[in-house]
C-alpha cells in the first residue's frame, strides 16, 4: 500500500518523492487505503500532518492542488481551483425535500414579482397627484379619462396600488453542493480494535432501554430551514448574493448523476403558462365558492396522530 515517505504537512501537494509503496500485514490494513502512486499524485494533504510511514487514507487528502496559507479550513481544501463556495438559505421544499447531499449538482431556480416604477421618482406606479388651483381641490391616483354612454366624463383609476408581474427562470446551472447545514468533512468508519472484554459498558437511559427492547424511536425530522453551500464560478457567486439580498424566491432542482448539460430555457410568466397550455380566462359569474370546513373525523384523526408523536405518549 502507499505510505508517506516523510512527514507530509497540511497543504502539501503530493508528489512522487513524498510517497512510497510498502508491504503491509493484511490483518492490520486501515479501513481505506491506496495501492497505486497515481491514485494520490496531485492531491493535497488535508490532515495537520501525515507522519512518515503512515498509510495514506482518503480522509487525509483533498483532490487537486490547493494553495494553503496558514492552517486554513477544511472546506477550502475541497473547492476546485477557480471556484468559490457560497451559502444560501434554503427550506424543505426548495432543497428538494432535503434529498440533496454533498457531491450532488443542482440548478438554481429564482422567481420574482416585478412592478413598474416612475422613472424620475423611482416610486411604484401609479403616481399620486394633487390638483393646484380651481375652486374644487382634487387629489387621488392618476388614471385615465373615460366618457360614459351618458356623455359624462369620469376619471378611471386602478383600485389596487400596484399590479405585480410574476416571472420565474433558471439562473445558475450545474452548481456543486459542497455542504448542507454546517460544513462537515465525511470521515470513513473506523472499526475499534479494542477487545470486547475491555469495552466499558455505558450507562443507558430509559429511552435506550426501550430501544434495546425493540421499541425503536422515529428518526428526527429534517430541519425546516438551514443553509446550503454551493460551489460556483466567481461571477455566479455575485449572482447568488444578488438573488438572496433582492429577496428572490430561490429553489434548487436536483440534476441526474453525471448530467452536466446546460439547458436553454425560457422565462416563465403568467402569459407563458396561459399560452402554452391553452388556459382560457374563466367567464365572470354571479357566484363563488369557498373551501369546505374539515370533516370532524379528519380533525379527530389529526389530533390522535399528534398525541401519539408526543414524547411519553
Amino acid at each position: 500500500i502507499i505510505i508517506a515517505a516523510n512527514n507530509l504537512p497540511r497543504g502539501m501537494v503530493i508528489a512522487d518523492e513524498h510517497i512510497m509503496p510498502q508491504p503491509w500485514p493484511i490483518d492490520q490494513l486501515p479501513p481505506a487505503y491506496y495501492t497505486s502512486r497515481e491514485d494520490v499524485l496531485g492531491y493535497t494533504v488535508r490532515a495537520d500532518v501525515i507522519p512518515q510511514g503512515m498509510p495514506l487514507m482518503p480522509s487525509m487528502l483533498a483532490q487537486g492542488p490547493v494553495a494553503v496559507e496558514g492552517t486554513g479550513s477544511e472546506a477550502a481544501l475541497t473547492i476546485p481551483p477557480g471556484k468559490r463556495a457560497y451559502a444560501i438559505p434554503m427550506d424543505l421544499l426548495g432543497a428538494v425535500a432535503w434529498t440533496i447531499q454533498p457531491g450532488d449538482h443542482v440548478d438554481i431556480l429564482a422567481s420574482w414579482s416585478i412592478f413598474s416604477l416612475d422613472e424620475e421618482f423611482q416610486a411604484p406606479l401609479p403616481d399620486q397627484y394633487v390638483c393646484i388651483g380651481g375652486d374644487t381641490p382634487c387629489q387621488g391616483i392618476y388614471g385615465r379619462m373615460e366618457i360614459l354612454p351618458t356623455g359624462q366624463t369620469i376619471m378611471v383609476y386602478p383600485a389596487a396600488s400596484n399590479q405585480h408581474q410574476y416571472v420565474a427562470q433558471i439562473t445558475i446551472q450545474n452548481a456543486l453542493v459542497l455542504g448542507v447545514g454546517e460544513f462537515e468533512i465525511p470521515q470513513p468508519a473506523i472499526e475499534s480494535t479494542r477487545p470486547a472484554a475491555e469495552a466499558t459498558p455505558e450507562r443507558s437511559t430509559p429511552l435506550e432501554g426501550q430501544q434495546a427492547a425493540g421499541q425503536e424511536s422515529a428518526p428526527p425530522p429534517p430541519p425546516s430551514a438551514q443553509a446550503v453551500i454551493l460551489v460556483v464560478d466567481t461571477q455566479d457567486a455575485l449572482v447568488l448574493k444578488a438573488l438572496t439580498e433582492l429577496q428572490a424566491n430561490i429553489d434548487l432542482a436536483l440534476r441526474a448523476s453525471g448530467d452536466s448539460n446546460i439547458a436553454n430555457v425560457t422565462p416563465v410568466t403568467i402569459d407563458y403558462i396561459m399560452t402554452r397550455y391553452g388556459i382560457t380566462q374563466p367567464p365572470s359569474l354571479p357566484y363563488g365558492v369557498t373551501a369546505p370546513e374539515a370533516h370532524p373525523l379528519e380533525r379527530e384523526i389529526e389530533s390522535s396522530v399528534g398525541n401519539a408523536n408526543r414524547p411519553g405518549e
